[in-house]
């Protein structure tokens, strides 16, 4: 910086005589105002104040060159100095740059950059900058550590980043319940160590496969960690209403409907369904976050749930909510004969000759022996299919080594197949053995009821079935090795 010290002698001369005539009135000075002035003009607004000025020089090629900058230490306008004080005074001035100097874009939003960046040799990114510190969509900051000022080489890439709202990455849906009639509620965790400002998000709802916001319900308040917010149809069943924090008749989703958490920005915070599926997915079921699930995501994922049968309230108001690890047969499908639907008998082992067939007495031999429901094992028949030896063998030790087995009739399937042989659900000491052979991998999910007839634990077996068969995936077992 090439500092240029000014001392005029006429000037000298009348701050003397200044002095010199004013000897009896007040020492301090108020410092004026030089904005937008030169060096001659600052000079013209300074004489006769009785100060010793001495000028420097700044280099910043963004502002008009030789025009005031500022007052040494933090001085300014208004500033009140002794008569006689050295002052020094800085002016912009300009260097030959090879390459475009950065502009000053602090509070400019995205339109605004971009008017001042057109006329600069550059290339430039937007990209959002999570704050809540600097109001949304306005500039933040340069990438790449670059600065106002800054001197890029022509066609640069540079990075511009605007600032983006953030919410709070805490707050999911925890239960989703579309039951029968109007049963319909959604449960809303703040999983988080922060307080959640209610206001700030809707409950938005996308009916019948619509890509667009059908109904919002406000939210209001606050939710402090690990409370929990429920909201429910007014029509709703006394068990749902009894832990309801907020009734509200919009929520009328009904199975082919997105349930989502807006933020006050318009973002997707969390989501239960997929925008723009028309057909009915999560119908007649309550689905429950997983416990591992601890943060919100913009995009639906069954794994993320657990779902039980119909109208089953039980775990509305607590969170997490654990799965239950076992099911087995009810006291009230022991007393039914096997002729009824869901009824059983009590059987022995015979043999199997492969995963997915078995022969038992009483009265189950021949073609009569029993093809078990929800499974498709690979065949024994030559050519041996890969894992049907394995399947064959794992049935073999469920039964085998069973003291009690019962044949279950399936209301979904019946007790009869076109080959004559009996069907039937095959429990081994409490364990059902075509679950059992899904969740080892020796044959994927078959089972299905969308009337949910048979429930175990709360959850239907169509939806254990389902999981069996994610666990086999997951553990890369049997066929899915």
């Amino acid at each position: 910086m090439i500092k240029k010290i000014m001392v005029l002698m006429v000037f000298l001369l009348s701050i003397t005589l200044l002095v010199g005539c004013n000897g009896s009135e007040s020492n301090e000075i108020i410092l004026p105002n030089l904005d937008g002035m030169n060096k001659t003009e600052a000079l013209n607004q300074l004489s006769g104040l009785g100060l010793q000025i001495t000028f420097d020089d700044v280099v910043d090629n963004t502002k008009p060159e030789g025009t005031f900058a500022y007052y040494e230490n933090d001085l300014e306008a208004g500033s009140v100095v002794e008569k006689n004080q050295a002052i020094t005074i800085f002016f912009y001035s300009h260097v030959i740059i090879d390459g475009e100097v950065l502009p000053d874009l602090v509070g400019l939003d995205e339109d605004e950059v971009l008017d001042v960046l057109m006329d600069l040799d550059i290339f430039y990114t937007f990209v959002e900058y999570p704050t809540n510190d600097i109001e949304e969509g306005i500039f933040v900051q340069y990438g790449s550590n670059y600065q106002a000022g800054s001197v890029v080489p022509f066609w640069t890439n540079v990075t511009v980043y605007f600032a983006v709202a953030i919410y709070n990455d805490g707050l999911i849906i925890s239960k989703y319940v579309e039951g029968s009639n109007d049963n319909k509620a959604i449960e809303i965790a703040n999983l988080s160590n922060e307080t959640v400002d209610l206001s700030e998000y809707t409950l938005s709802l996308y009916l019948n496969g619509s890509e667009t916001i059908s109904t919002s319900i406000t939210l209001e308040g606050t939710l402090e960690p690990d409370e929990l917010l429920i909201l429910a149809h007014p029509n709703s069943d006394a068990e749902i209403l009894a832990v309801a924090d907020v009734l509200t008749s919009d929520l009328t989703f009904d199975g082919n409907d997105v349930v989502a958490i807006t933020f006050r920005n318009g973002a997707t915070v969390d989501i239960i369904g997929t925008i723009g599926f028309t057909f009915f997915y999560l119908d007649n079921e309550t689905f429950v976050r997983k416990p591992s699930i601890i943060t919100n995501s913009n995009e639906y994922n069954l794994l993320d749930w657990d779902i039980y049968a119909n109208d089953n309230f039980s775990m509305l108001g607590s969170h997490p909510v654990a799965f239950p690890t076992s099911f087995t047969l009810t006291p009230e499908h022991l007393a039914l004969p096997f002729e009824t639907p869901m009824g059983v008998i009590e059987v022995t082992f015979i043999s199997n000759n492969d995963g997915d067939t078995a022969e038992f007495n009483p009265g189950f031999t021949g073609g009569s022996r029993v093809r078990f429901i929800g499974i498709d094992t690979p065949e024994m028949t030559a050519p041996v299919q890969p894992w049907a030896p394995q399947a064959t063998e794992h049935l073999y030790q469920l039964l085998s080594n069973a003291e009690t087995i019962y044949l279950q009739h399936d209301p979904a399937s019946g007790t009869q197949e076109t080959y004559g042989r009996t069907l039937a659900l095959v429990w081994a000491d409490g364990v059902l053995t075509n679950y059992e052979m899904v969740r080892m991998g020796y044959s994927a999910n078959m089972y299905s009821d969308a009337m949910e007839r048979l429930v175990f634990n709360g959850v239907s077996l169509s939806r254990w079935f389902q999981r069996a068969e994610q666990e086999a995936k997951a553990n890369n077992r049997g066929i899915w090795s």
